[in-house]
């Protein structure tokens, strides 16, 4: 079968030929009709927090068809049997059924990103109705779908911050009651548009940006972070910090049954019109170059169809 292919740590993929993975154990053999990059893929390839074992498929989640004929989405899938191929597995308490009226780009837009969105703020943030969020990187695919999601579920006041202007423009239209671009005195501007300070602060920065987050939220109010695109590491005041709650997001840190019932809830939020989401359709052989456009922060999910 065609897949794109990892041969080494930190090397790019490359589009090749590899046998048909063979599913066992509780695994099940997916045919991939649609697979999705996200920025943990590139993370895994590049060896910084785990070490696979080499060669392998990328690909962390895709919707398909079961061999019972039953279109699913699934996340993740086996090493090393990723979803940027014709054919993946995926351990059976992974695959979840796809209703008819979520298309599997949706699907996949609220899957590893939408869901991401909906526990940081649900789970992990325990967001009320009737309070003010700040979503920090609101212009990623996750930010996009947090500013929507905080909306739905009830938020009375949505800022959305992040660098792409024309994004920010487009959440306006999207929950968002107020942007900020992280320019020069972007600090200054979140806590003028915080409005006495924000009760949930979402973070996909980390880095100046939270430190700017959390000096913009209210004394008792909680910050989730849950990524670190603008840095690793980050000197933070004991003092700033006082009397509010630093939180870390970890889907690991999250049991497989919320995290179906995070997709399912999401999957009736975008029913009622609550969430849309932009993402690219590209093909499996062009793959390089969408793992190129991923790593520079592309504000759409990029879609493959193998």
């Amino acid at each position: 079968m065609r897949a794109a292919i990892i041969d080494e740590l930190g090397a790019m993929p490359v589009l090749g030929e590899r046998p048909d993975p063979v599913a066992s154990d509780g695994g099940l053999l997916i045919d991939v009709s649609t697979a999705a990059l996200n920025p943990a893929d590139l993370v895994y390839a590049s060896g910084i927090r785990l070490k696979p074992s080499t060669p392998f498929v990328p690909g962390i989640e895709a919707v398909g068809t079961a061999p019972d004929g039953q279109r699913v989405y699934f996340s993740p899938a086996r090493h090393p049997d990723g979803t940027f191929a014709e054919r993946s597995v995926a351990d059976a308490d992974r695959v979840q059924p796809l209703a008819d009226d979520i298309s599997d780009e949706l699907a996949l837009c609220l899957g590893v990103a939408g869901t991401t969105a909906w526990l940081a703020l649900t789970h992990q943030g325990g967001i009320q109705s009737g309070e003010s969020v700040l979503v920090l990187g609101a212009t990623g695919s996750v930010g996009q779908i947090a500013v929507q999601a905080a909306k739905a579920l009830g938020a009375r006041r949505v800022v959305a911050a992040g660098r792409d202007r024309a994004t920010l423009g487009m959440l306006l239209d999207r929950g968002a009651d107020a942007v900020v671009a992280l320019d020069e005195g972007y600090a200054e501007r979140l806590i003028e548009t915080s409005e006495g300070g924000f009760d949930l602060v979402i973070d996909s920065l980390f880095g100046e940006p939270m430190i700017a987050g959390i000096r913009a939220t209210r004394t008792g109010g909680r910050i989730v972070n849950l990524g670190m695109r603008a840095g690793r590491v980050v000197e933070l005041p004991g003092l700033l910090l006082k009397g509010r709650d630093l939180l870390s997001y970890s889907i690991e840190s999250i049991s497989l049954a919320e995290q179906s019932k995070g997709f399912a809830d999401l999957c009736d939020t975008a029913r009622r019109g609550g969430i849309h989401a932009q993402y690219e359709r590209t093909a499996l052989a062009d793959i390089a170059h969408t793992w190129r456009r991923q790593e520079t922060s592309p504000h759409r999910k990029l879609l493959i169809v193998p």
